[in-house]
């Protein structure tokens, strides 16, 4: 797995010593609100890292972000997988495995460019930074052409991030079901 930087944050693969950054980070109901919807259990953030290390052997999974001046952990961004239907009008999509799709239909796989930070290191700029640090390397490296991010059409901060990053097209859909908007982003030459 693979460690990047940028001019201010170094994003590095988790490990089973992050696991108080992650309590932290998921008992805040304000950052859970647009991503699983409620706060995570010690037990929970510890089956997160172990699919992290299980995402990493597919040179995906999300990053540790780290601030460079004091080494302090801001957030979370990286590569993950999504699993959806399409129900013949929009796609649905479910973040904790194919057995989480709770619509009949032929299942796919979505690999996601996501991000979460810690409340205290909101408006800094970092998500967009992270997330475009990943993204130049899904593209660079690891041959994507396109990537999405899924947002729930409330997430307006999330949203301002994708669209900073180059999103110019936003397609309907629906996130553990809620409403919601596929970013997607194209590999330019």
């Amino acid at each position: 797995m693979y460690t990047l930087e940028t001019e201010r944050l170094i994003l590095r693969p988790f490990d089973k010593d992050d696991i108080a950054f992650l309590d932290y980070l998921h008992s805040d109901a304000e950052v859970t609100r647009y991503t699983s919807g409620r706060t995570r259990s010690h037990a929970e953030n510890v089956a997160y890292i172990i699919t992290m290390l299980d995402l990493y052997t597919r040179d995906i999974g999300h990053l540790l972000v780290l601030r460079k001046s004091d080494n302090m952990p801001v957030g979370r961004c990286g590569l993950f997988t999504f699993y959806g239907i399409n129900d013949g009008e929009r796609d649905w999509y479910y973040f904790t495995g194919p057995q989480s799709v709770r619509k009949p239909g032929e299942i796919f796989e979505l690999i996601e460019l996501g991000y979460s930070f810690a409340r205290d290191y909101w408006g800094q700029g970092y998500a967009t930074e992270a997330a475009t640090v990943v993204r130049d390397y899904a593209f660079e490296h690891l041959g994507y052409e396109s990537l999405s991010s899924l947002v729930i059409k409330e997430n307006t901060a999330s949203i301002r991030v994708a669209q900073k990053m180059g999103a110019d097209k936003a397609i309907n859909c629906m996130l553990n079901e809620r409403p919601a908007l596929n970013l997607i982003q194209k590999k330019t030459s």
